[in-house]
């Protein structure tokens, strides 16, 4: 998918949603999840929002804990995502460029993500192999929701390395819990696509008149546990979408 297609799904939809299919015993409401249950519980997920999310983010971690059983339920929850919404694999790789070249086969090859979220501290050297997929997507983080402080300065010198030639779509990772900061981000790189998490369960706000479009608005957790919210959640993300009435907070109505 190319960015172009994605803005325009997003017009199609009014929406920038995408929804974060994380099974975890807090998010389900149980104190043991099992493979068969968070899949029955996915499928459900999956088919209460595909009218209205443009793309779907795994959290790899959920699934690999389960081993191999895991990375079936990964496989096949991959396989059931609707099209044309694009999909990610929030796997946050980052190594040297020799290893990196597997991860990148795995989640782009074997798996058939569209894109996935990396870490930029090892160098960009690391991230070649990812970054060659031509029609692929690789999100970089910047800013995450749970960050150290140093990462209020590092973020800075992360874009101002960025290689050239690169052929995959490179995009961000900027938690909302600093929305207020966004505005130099922007400055910087006014037409890449932003993966946003750290609204709902997380706490994060999203001030209206933000300048996010292209982003994509991460919801999972309150989501997963009242799927039918998911066209409230669209209706509040697309305030940010360009010529939409910005209506004060990204929050549920």
């Amino acid at each position: 998918m190319r960015p172009e297609e994605l803005s325009a799904l997003a017009y199609e939809k009014k929406s920038l949603l995408c929804v974060a299919l994380d099974p975890s015993e807090e998010a389900f409401h149980q104190s043991q999840l099992t493979v068969e249950a968070a899949e029955e519980r996915l499928y459900q997920v999956i088919e209460a929002t595909a009218s209205y999310a443009i793309a779907y983010k795994l959290n790899t971690a959920f699934y690999e804990r389960w081993g191999e059983k895991g990375w079936g339920l990964l496989r096949r929850i991959r396989a059931a995502l609707p099209s044309p919404a694009l999909t990610i694999a929030d796997a946050k790789r980052g190594d040297i460029a020799h290893t990196s070249q597997y991860y990148a086969r795995g989640i782009f090859e074997e798996l058939g993500f569209d894109a996935i979220t990396v870490h930029p501290y090892m160098g960009w050297v690391g991230l070649e192999p990812f970054l060659q997929y031509e029609g692929k997507w690789v999100f970089v983080l910047l800013r995450t929701t749970e960050a150290p402080a140093w990462q209020k300065e590092v973020w800075r010198t992360i874009l101002e390395e960025i290689p050239s030639h690169i052929k995959a779509t490179l995009g961000w990772v900027w938690g909302a819990h600093y929305g207020k900061e966004i505005t130099e981000l922007r400055e910087k790189r006014p037409r890449d696509w932003l993966l946003v998490p750290g609204v709902g369960a997380q706490g994060g706000k999203l001030e209206g008149g933000a300048p996010l479009f292209p982003s994509l608005i991460v919801v999972g957790r309150a989501i997963l546990q009242k799927p039918e919210e998911a066209k409230a959640w669209a209706a509040a993300s697309a305030a940010f979408l360009p010529q939409a009435e910005a209506t004060g907070r990204f929050e549920l109505p």
